[in-house]
This record gives C-alpha cells, structure tokens and sequence, in this order.
C-alpha cells in the first residue's frame, strides 16, 4: 500500500510503500526526498523571494541591496548551510582601505542581526543592516542587504517550514542556525 510519509510535525518527506503498517520504505525514485527550501535573488529587480519546494509554500518576498558594478553580486546557485545571528564583521581589503575595522558579534554591527553566507567562503551574503533609503540599488561590496526587520521575517519563515535547527551560541559569541532541510540560494 503506498502511503506519504511524514515527519513528527506532519509535513511531507516522501511517498513510501508499507507492508502490514510495519514496516515503510521510501520510493527509491527521483523527487521522493526532501527538496528543500530556495531563495531567489534577481538582481534585475532586486527582489527576493522564498519557496519551501516540498509543499510549495511562498515565504517572504523582501527588497534588496545588492552589489555595485565594480563589486556584482555573483550570479549562480549556492548551497546554504548556516544562519549567523548577531554576526562579528572582518572588513575585507576593499572595506579596510576605507578604513574599516573588525566588528565584534553584535546585532548592531553592518550586518545586522544575522547573516546567511553563500559565496567566496562565506564572505558574500545574504544579510541585514540596510538602509531602507538604499533598497533596490547596486551599492554594496557583493553582498545582498536587506533591512533587518525584513531578514528577521524570512528567518520566522524557515523556521516554520522546520528548514532551521535550534540556535546554537558559538565561541565567539555569534548565533549559528545549521540547516536541516536542504537550503540554496539562485541568483539570476
């Protein structure tokens, strides 16, 4: 008898074949398995929008700061693998020769309340701290902004579609949220 399969909190994991209600074994075909969540940047529009690929849940749609021309947001897809709230801040060489300096974790730091790093190992993001004024341009160094009431939404979002572990407090004093549902980010 072919049955869905669902996790404690009843959201869907797969389809599964059940033999006397003992014994449940997941269909071995392709797009039994959990899909994930995906968040989208366009950096035509500079939007951004999350969808939980299992159930087809819309998640927030947020305006972004992305990245200036001499510094573009990369193009692509990215595995995501942590949330960073109150996130420290290491200025890289184009911030330090303005004369940028290290940031401990903070929820006032440039980055806000939290990150989500996708890109040059982990350097570029998606993360708060926007200027509301500068939503929708190309001014930052590669990262996407948004404003920290917007990322603190998307954040509630995954947390609901159970894509988010519990917070963890790091030895730097920095939150991390590791994934448990697999995560990517597009950017086109």
């Amino acid at each position: 008898m072919s049955k869905v399969l669902k996790d404690r909190n009843g959201r869907r994991l797969a389809r599964g074949l059940c033999f006397g209600g003992l014994l449940c074994l997941p269909f071995l075909i392709a797009g039994t398995s959990d899909p994930g969540v995906l968040i989208e940047l366009d950096r035509e529009s500079y939007q951004m929008r999350a969808r939980d690929l299992a159930s087809g849940v819309e998640g927030p749609q947020l305006l972004v700061v992305l990245g200036s021309p001499a510094h573009p947001t990369p193009s692509g897809e990215f595995r995501l693998n942590l949330v960073v709230r109150n996130p420290g801040w290491s200025p890289g060489a184009v911030a330090r020769s303005f004369g940028a300096r290290a940031v401990a974790p903070s929820s006032e730091g440039p980055l806000g309340v939290g990150k989500i790093p996708f890109a040059e190992r982990g350097e570029i993001a998606l993360h708060g701290g926007a200027n509301p004024l500068l939503l929708g341009k190309p001014v930052s160094l590669g990262c996407a902004r948004a404003t920290d009431e917007d990322l603190l939404r998307l954040f509630g979002w995954l947390e609901e579609r159970g894509a988010l572990q519990r917070p963890v407090a790091a030895a730097s004093g920095e939150l991390h949220q590791y994934f448990r549902r697999p995560a990517r980010v597009s950017i086109r």
